[in-house]
């Protein structure tokens, strides 16, 4: 989807539905750095939850996550943006709602696989995202590996931007399950 279609999605939400939030990714072209960076340093984490998409809210920021942590992280994101800001900024190449994502509704009936490279594969609809697990103050943290979708009945390599995004909404469902 383009920005400006998440941005309504977004704010339709709060407008109606306050108490619940979505979580997006945005993937800037490569074309708006002046350094070439790999889809993970392009691509930011936002929620729905960002003063932007309020309705009568007194501010005006969005803070995005960009996937590759070594990099910005809490980046004040309106002011880097073409599409908001900064018309020289930086262009949304695309952006998905995490939520959104095909077999999300599966999770909750996953099948979990531990495999002899120590990695853990998770299985649920027609997808299948290899993970490395670790546990952080009782929280279980995913690591992206890889993954994969049935598509025409092949197997399809998923981006990495994907399997990140499946691996948020594992680590939620997983992490709720816990406690």
């Amino acid at each position: 989807m383009n920005y400006s279609e998440l941005k309504q999605i977004f704010r339709e939400l709060k407008a109606t539905s306050p108490r619940d939030d979505l979580t997006a990714h945005i993937i800037f072209t490569e074309d708006g750095f002046a350094t070439k960076y790999p889809l993970l340093s392009r691509t930011y984490r936002i929620s729905s939850d960002n003063k932007a998409f309020w309705p009568n809210m007194g501010g005006y920021s969005i803070f995005g996550y960009c996937l590759d942590v070594t990099s910005n992280q809490g980046v004040r994101l309106d002011y880097y943006m073409a599409e908001e800001r900064d018309i020289n900024g930086w262009k949304v190449e695309d952006c998905y709602i995490l939520e959104q994502m095909r077999d999300t509704a599966a999770i909750p009936n996953l099948t979990r696989m531990e495999q002899d490279d120590g990695t853990v594969c998770y299985f649920f609809g027609d997808t299948c995202i290899r993970v490395r697990e670790s546990e952080d103050n009782e929280k279980i943290r995913l690591e992206p590996v890889s993954g994969d979708q049935t598509a025409c009945g092949e197997w399809v390599e998923l981006p990495i931007d994907r399997v990140h995004g499946y691996c948020t909404l594992l680590e939620r469902h997983l992490n709720k399950l816990g406690g």
